[in-house]
């Protein structure tokens, strides 16, 4: 099943079930580059749809999806940057230069001490919209905030885990690289840095019940 979102001619906006087994659906599977993700383009041609919901429930359906795809994509973020950190770790303490581990040059040490803080960062605000999505609370700022972290501090921590491999790390053959393919990728799924700190400020800036009330002048 595929969920599609569709406008009427009243403007009401919904989300429908489709059977991709349904007369008048054609799924055509297309390559997506290096990622190896699963993608098609859909075609709908007089299809019959059960709406999810109910109809015009659409952006409530909309940000209650994405709340959760975001926390997701946080959770695989903390995957893809801790593991890119530890094998950059390995890796330092193994390759010699002059005669002594490159992970004992000061210069190397502070940087993989900012990715340690940056993985940590990621780790607990996704855990704190993730705690708060489960209470049924209201997460919507601190999903921003964890995603934001998820796409900013992971940028830092990937680029790093290619630069400290040298000409290792850009190296296709070397495994190291995929780690800054998917972080990059996941950064850019459902609004990148930019996108979630302009949203999380037009939040914060509109909605008083979140405690962050705009200053009388």
């Amino acid at each position: 099943y595929i969920l599609v979102p569709a406008t009427d001619n009243d403007g009401l906006k919904s989300f429908f079930v489709v059977d991709t087994d349904a007369a008048g659906v054609t799924v055509t599977p297309v390559e997506v580059g290096m990622s190896g993700q699963r993608a098609a383009h859909l075609d709908l041609d007089n299809v019959a749809a059960e709406p999810l919901g109910a109809v015009g429930q659409g952006e409530e359906i909309l940000d209650w999806l994405e709340q959760r795809a975001n926390v997701g994509h946080c959770a695989l973020q903390v995957g893809v940057t801790e593991a890119a950190m530890r094998r950059t770790a390995e890796y330092l303490s193994e390759r010699k230069q002059f005669g002594v581990p490159l992970g004992s040059f000061q210069a190397l040490a502070m940087r993989m001490a900012d990715s340690y803080i940056d993985v940590e960062a990621i780790r607990s605000t996704y855990w704190l919209a993730l705690w708060r999505l489960s209470e049924g609370l209201d997460a919507r700022a601190e999903v921003r905030a964890a995603k934001w972290w998820a796409c900013d501090g992971a940028h830092r921590v990937v680029a790093t885990a290619q630069h400290l491999h040298g000409g290792m790390g850009a190296d296709i053959e070397y495994p190291i690289h995929r780690f800054f393919l998917l972080a990059k990728q996941i950064s850019f799924s459902l609004g990148n840095a930019a996108n979630q700190l302009e949203k999380l400020g037009r939040l914060l800036a509109e909605d008083d019940s979140l405690g962050f009330r705009a200053l009388e002048v």
